[in-house]
């Protein structure tokens, strides 16, 4: 692959054929970082109506946050270990064209109608897929450090996500667990992982996401995926213009949901104190006709989630047909927003190979896929 490949933006899929979303495994992130297969941190919903309406405070205990290292942000350890923990037991091997996180294709499919912000993703094929990490160097550098405020709005969401859920289904919980719920140290360390196969056209895709909690239970068998809930928070629509404010972030949530085969919103809605004033919830398959009948905007143009759908559609094919087939070389998938182009182009060398020597893939997953290759032979 000697020269840069491009993907105008205005391409569009013939097809929006998305494989439903089915849940293959799942894994968690404890609160001292570490990844275990299993569901132990898994949360449930639970926030009464009766405690919305007393003043709840989404700020209380920030100077308390424990916050998960940055640097391993989208680090694939639990990810790939999960899908290794998968394979062994069940003597088999996952099949899908391209292996990622959620948020990496939430930013791809949504990335026509967020035109402002760069992304860059390092690309290797590796024992027949194709696995796409955001690029953390770059990233960090063109991040600025949030402000006092914007680090408490963030904190906020994660608060809510620690008052609205119990450690254990609600007939399992004791009234201790419940009443010492809201004094609980609220972190971002501790997450449950879904990890889906799904699709689109004839790409087949195996995305990990993290959901916030089930809404009543994990079923034993079967497709989990419309017991699980995604939590969100957002000040709250006291004028008609931030409604339409509003809108863009329930686009974005719909496509993070709708990629993971996540099936209902919470939103919790605060004041300019960081109070929480009122509860919402949306089912995702509504939200496509909210964005579409919202008689406050009135930009001719609105969001239209079945447009992303084909955009998306193109962009997994694109990816699919031009990344090379090559295992001793990295790529870079790059959105520039000077020159709106999506690119694709072999890193140099030396570039390529940090990220090929684990910057991207474990030893430990790429050992136990080539020694599972050469017992095939």
């Amino acid at each position: 692959m000697n020269q840069p490949k491009f993907l105008p933006l205005d391409t569009r899929a013939a097809t929006t054929s998305l494989r439903q979303p089915k849940e293959l495994l799942s894994f968690s992130r404890t609160f001292d970082g570490e990844y275990v297969n299993d569901d132990s941190s898994l949360s449930y919903y639970f926030l009464p109506d009766s405690d919305i309406d007393t003043n709840i405070d989404l700020g209380a205990g920030f100077k308390k946050f424990k916050k998960f290292d940055e640097e391993r942000d989208g680090e694939f350890v639990g990810l790939l270990g999960a899908i290794k923990n998968y394979e062994e037991k069940n003597d088999t091997k996952v099949k899908a064209d391209i292996i990622t996180w959620r948020g990496i294709m939430t930013k791809l499919m949504t990335l026509h109608q967020n035109l402002r912000d760069p992304l860059d993703l390092n690309v290797v094929y590796f024992d027949g897929h194709i696995f796409m990490q955001e690029d953390k160097a770059l990233k960090m550098s063109r991040e600025k450090k949030p402000n006092l405020e914007h680090q408490k709005l963030m904190y906020s969401g994660y608060k809510f996500e620690t008052i609205a859920t119990l450690p254990k289904p609600l007939t399992e919980a004791s009234r201790a667990m419940i009443d010492k719920n809201s004094k609980k140290i609220t972190n971002n360390c501790e997450q449950y992982c879904s990890v889906v196969k799904t699709g689109i056209g004839k790409q087949r895709i195996i995305i990990g996401g993290e959901v916030d909690c089930v809404w009543d239970y994990k079923p034993e068998s079967g497709n989990p995926l419309s017991h699980y809930v995604e939590l969100k928070t957002s000040k709250a629509i006291n004028e008609p213009s931030q409604s339409v404010k509003f809108e863009k972030k329930l686009y974005k949530t719909w496509a993070q949901c709708f990629l993971l085969g996540i099936q209902k919103v919470i939103y919790g809605f605060r004041d300019d104190n960081l109070i929480l004033r009122s509860v919402e919830q949306y089912k995702v398959d509504e939200i496509p006709v909210l964005l579409k009948n919202n008689p406050v905007n009135t930009n001719p143009r609105k969001i239209n989630c079945i447009d992303s759908l084909k955009w998306y559609g193109a962009v997994v094919e694109w990816i699919v047909k031009n990344v090379p087939k090559e295992e001793s070389k990295a790529f870079r998938l790059s959105y520039d927003p000077s020159t709106k182009l999506l690119s694709l182009f072999e890193l140099t060398p030396d570039v390529g190979s940090s990220i090929l020597e684990g910057g991207l893939l474990t030893e430990d997953f790429k050992n136990w896929r080539i020694n599972r290759r050469d017992a095939k032979k």
